[in-house]
């Protein structure tokens, strides 16, 4: 019976020990923690598309707008972009500004007519593939190199660069450029044949991102490449020709948002598929 006793009773002493552990300040459950963020919850800022007359861009300019936030959409030629004004007549909050990312003076100039407007989340998106005409080994059109590393890798870095005060002036500093797997070294091009010009210049716009999140790490601009999938931006579908593999374009550019949104520090520097996952450099 005595043994039975001090079983109980340090039984009862290891209970009370564990519930004054338990209500200790230091010891008390930490809050459950905030919930991710998603587009619908963070708060509409200011964001900047370019290239956004049709395709990824003008579904960007189209989600962003919905969704209450400023959007300044550009274009070589806006006012000839039909859809594009149809959508501003309809939204006082899209702006439309003409831009050429191959001109400098273009760039300059819009540089100037927003000077003093905080950009929370820029989005370089404008740059083509020239319909992959001559960049096949055997018949590669060596005029149409330059075109293509001046409009996918220089045109980004070139409006990355004037417009860093407006976004160094928001809240969310961001900056995002849209690339693709086929200048990927770790997917060896996204497995895709030829594409030569297409392929160098994401593989040198995927370098200047890298560059260019090292050097804005320190004053606080998040940096990185976004890789949309194989998005149908050249109407294929529309004349009947399938494109195995294909994401719609409406999924893309939601999962995008989605990644822009949810950006962290940890993030810059990185290349993201617009599902969220990593991808190869």
């Amino acid at each position: 019976m005595h043994v039975i006793s001090r079983s109980f009773a340090a039984r009862m002493l290891a209970v009370v020990l564990l519930l004054t552990a338990l209500s200790a300040p230091g010891a008390r459950a930490a809050p459950a923690p905030a919930p991710t963020p998603t587009p619908a919850t963070v708060a509409p800022g200011t964001v900047l598309v370019t290239g956004s007359s049709r395709g990824i861009g003008f579904e960007l300019v189209r989600q962003y707008t919905e969704a209450g936030w400023n959007v300044i959409a550009t274009a070589r030629k806006p006012q000839e972009a039909a859809r594009l004004v149809e959508l501003a007549g309809r939204h006082p909050k899209l702006r439309l500004e003409a831009l050429d990312v191959t001109d400098g003076a273009s760039v300059a100039a819009l540089r100037d007519r927003l000077a003093g407007t905080p950009i929370d989340v820029l989005i370089n998106n404008a740059g083509d593939t020239d319909g992959f005409r001559g960049q096949s080994l055997g018949s590669l059109d060596h005029a149409r190199f330059g075109y293509m590393m001046e409009l996918n890798a220089h045109g980004p870095i070139r409006v990355a660069e004037a417009l860093l005060p407006n976004v160094e002036a928001s809240g969310q500093k961001k900056i995002l450029t849209v690339s693709s797997l086929a200048g990927s070294m770790g997917a060896r091009g996204g497995g895709m044949p030829g594409g030569y010009w297409y392929k160098a210049s994401k593989a040198a716009l995927n370098m200047l991102v890298l560059s260019m999140a090292a050097d804005l790490k320190a004053r606080g601009v998040l940096v990185a490449a976004l890789s949309p999938g194989q998005v149908d931006t050249q109407g294929y579908a529309a004349r009947g020709i399938v494109m195995p593999g294909s994401t719609d374009i409406g999924i893309s550019v939601t999962g995008l948002r989605k990644v822009i949104a949810e950006l962290t520090p940890a993030q810059s520097g990185t290349f993201i598929r617009y599902s969220g996952e990593p991808q190869p450099w």
